[in-house]
C-alpha cells in the first residue's frame, strides 16, 4: 500500500468487534465508516481476511495508520510513579495478569501520566504484515484526553461519562488533571446507576448539586438517562448532531463509536 494521500484509517478492535472509519485530514470528515461483529468460533486472522478483502476502502493508500485497542485491561499512573521495566505490576490490582501477557503503554506527557495496558497481540500482528508498520494506543488514552481538552482548567470537579452497550467509563477531573478513572460492566439499568452512586459514595459528592455530563450510547429518552435522574438531579446529555454532521456521520453512529470517530 502507498501512503501518498491525506486519508488515515482508524481502527477499532476488540474481542466482540472490529470497526473502522477513513478520515480525510483536512478536513475531518469521515470518508467510510463500517463495523462488523467477531465471530468467537473463528480466528481473528480468518475473519480479518475477510474484511480486508471484501472492503476496498481498507486496500487504499493512507497516510497514517492507528488502531485503538478497546479492553478494560488498563490503568493510569503519575509519570512520577512510572517504571518502564515493571509494566505488569500496575495492572495486577485491578485484573488478572500472566506472565506470558505482552504489556505496553500510552504517555499522556503534557498532564504528566501514562496509561498502561494489555494490547491485542494477534491484532497487531496482523496489521504489521498488512501495513508494515502502523501506531496503536488504548482506547481509553483517546477518551481521557478527549475529556481533558474539553475540561476546564478551575476548582470545581468535572464528571464525565461515556456510556457504550455493555460498558461505561467514567473520567472525573479538576484543574485539567485527573482525579479518576474506571471503566464498569452493566447489564441493566440498575447495575448502570449502583456504580455511579457508587463513584458518588467514594468521593463524597453531592448528587443534588454535581453535574454529570454523559456521551456515548445515551439520550433522554433512554432508561439510562430516566434512572440517572432519579437518583442525580444534575445530568447534561451531550447533544451529538452537530458534530455528527461535521464529520459526515449519522447521530447514531457518533453515538455507538464516540472514542472510535472523534480518534
Amino acid at each position: 500500500m502507498t501512503n501518498e494521500s491525506f486519508q488515515k484509517l482508524y481502527i477499532q478492535v476488540s474481542l466482540q468487534n472490529f470497526s473502522y472509519c477513513v478520515k480525510n485530514q483536512v478536513n475531518n470528515q469521515v470518508i467510510q465508516f463500517k463495523s462488523f461483529a467477531l465471530d468467537q468460533y473463528k480466528t481473528i486472522e480468518q475473519q480479518l481476511d475477510v474484511f480486508f478483502d471484501k472492503e476496498e476502502a481498507l486496500q487504499t493508500g493512507f497516510s497514517d495508520v492507528l488502531v485503538l485497542h478497546d479492553n478494560n485491561l488498563n490503568t493510569f499512573v503519575p509519570t512520577a510513579l512510572f517504571d518502564e521495566t515493571a509494566l505488569g505490576s500496575y495492572l495486577q490490582y485491578n485484573t488478572k495478569v500472566f506472565p506470558t501477557d505482552y504489556f505496553d503503554f500510552d504517555s499522556l506527557t503534557q498532564h504528566q501520566m501514562e496509561n498502561i495496558y494489555v494490547p491485542y497481540v494477534a491484532f497487531n500482528n496482523y496489521f504489521l504484515d498488512v501495513f508494515g508498520s502502523f501506531n496503536f494506543q488504548h482506547i481509553n488514552t483517546g477518551l481521557v484526553q478527549h475529556f481533558l481538552n474539553k475540561s476546564a482548567n478551575n476548582n470545581q470537579v468535572e464528571f464525565f461519562v461515556h456510556v457504550a452497550d455493555t460498558h461505561f467509563e467514567v473520567v472525573l477531573l479538576q484543574n485539567k488533571k485527573l482525579l479518576l478513572f474506571n471503566s464498569y460492566e452493566y447489564q441493566t439499568q440498575e447495575d448502570f446507576i449502583y456504580y455511579l452512586l457508587f463513584v458518588f459514595e467514594q468521593l463524597q459528592l453531592d448528587p443534588q448539586k454535581q453535574l454529570v455530563k454523559i456521551v456515548g450510547n445515551c439520550t433522554k429518552e433512554s432508561n439510562l438517562y430516566q434512572i440517572t435522574y432519579k437518583f442525580i438531579r444534575n445530568v447534561e446529555v451531550a447533544d451529538l448532531k452537530t458534530i455528527a454532521q461535521t464529520l459526515s456521520v449519522t447521530n447514531e453512529q457518533l453515538q455507538q463509536h464516540y472514542i472510535l470517530l472523534h480518534a
